[in-house]
């Protein structure tokens, strides 16, 4: 029997984008992986380090473990590393009651907000938040003959994927060889939940508060209410204070530099230096001085640093803390 479920899979210590590549690459994976194994996806979020989904299924763990390993062989094969990507626990939830449901998706959609990667949930690109209500707010119609099926460009080279793939014939696929997100994703049944766009609109930009748990109650199920801190379960450095905050922001300032941002400066500016193919051929002494020299730009934090840099994090703690103490104490 299909239940929905979030299902949050994470890299701490990794960057999943490195480059807008990637973004695509991973897409058509997650694609792959949920027709692999009966999946139907809801909604996504694919962030630099970890990604979250709102599943229908029988099995969730079945796709978690195939996208898991289907990213893994990829990001080893593109980047020359032979080593396990994500975190060993893989954080699935079931979820009862449609109320349940519809908090769990608002979480999803805002999760790029809440890391303060986007203003809103419309301006990131890696989630489903601008194929919802598209037409209803004011989202441009896409151009047909843009985005044809695979059927129709089955000898052509266009679309990225592994070979021998199984897709299906009603994938659609963008120029840049993307599958289209509204021929995989259940698209009509999220907008179900929430009946209208202006109860999709107003769901996004509320506030996270104690009303979103009282409505859960509502359901009256045994499940536990949907909470930041529980979709957020077990992903570091960021503070469920932080993400409130990013959550609130209404001014203007500068901002960190993604983590994707600070990638493409080491492959494009950097990595030339070392004469290395990736990041992970050069040394771990060799990373951590790009990570350094990385720490010293006002857009550049620590934690951002150690994971495009590929360093662990507490090296990069203990080398900055180290170097910048001694330069305390000689001024």
């Amino acid at each position: 029997m299909n239940d929905f479920y979030h299902i949050c899979l994470t890299a701490h210590s990794e960057v999943l984008l490195r480059c807008p590549e990637d973004y695509r690459d991973i897409t058509n994976l997650v694609a792959l992986s949920a027709y692999r194994s009966g999946v139907q996806i809801l909604v996504d979020a694919i962030m630099s380090n970890h990604m979250h989904f709102i599943v229908l299924s029988e099995n969730p763990g079945k796709f978690a473990l195939s996208l898991r390993i289907s990213i893994t062989k990829h990001f080893n094969s593109k980047y020359f590393r032979n080593k396990r990507l994500f975190d060993r626990k893989v954080f699935i939830c079931k979820l009862e009651g449609a109320r349940h449901i519809i908090m769990a998706i608002n979480y999803v959609l805002k999760n790029p907000v809440h890391h303060g990667q986007a203003s809103t949930p419309y301006s990131y690109p890696c989630s489903t938040a601008n194929f919802l209500f598209a037409k209803d707010r004011g989202v441009p119609e896409h151009i047909q003959e843009n985005y044809i099926t695979y059927n129709n460009r089955r000898k052509q080279s266009g679309i990225y994927c592994p070979k021998n793939a199984k897709i299906p014939n009603d994938i659609s696929i963008d120029p840049n060889g993307m599958m289209y997100r509204s021929s995989f994703e259940e698209i009509r049944l999220v907008e179900s939940f929430y009946m209208t766009p202006n109860s999709f609109i107003y769901n996004m930009n509320r506030r996270t508060s104690d009303e979103w748990i009282k409505e859960q109650e509502q359901d009256q199920v045994k499940s536990a209410p949907i909470t930041l801190e529980l979709i957020e379960r077990g992903v570091k450095f960021n503070t469920v204070n932080e993400m409130l905050k990013n959550e609130n922001a209404t001014r203007t300032g500068r901002q960190l530099k993604s983590d994707t941002e600070v990638c493409q400066l080491i492959d494009n500016e950097i990595r030339g230096r070392y004469k290395a193919d990736s990041i992970y051929k050069i040394g771990i002494k060799q990373r951590l001085q790009i990570a350094m020299s990385l720490v010293k730009e006002p857009d550049i934090s620590l934690q951002i640093a150690s994971r495009a840099a590929v360093v662990p994090f507490q090296l990069l703690q203990n080398e900055y803390d180290s170097y910048y103490g001694v330069r305390k104490n000689r001024f």
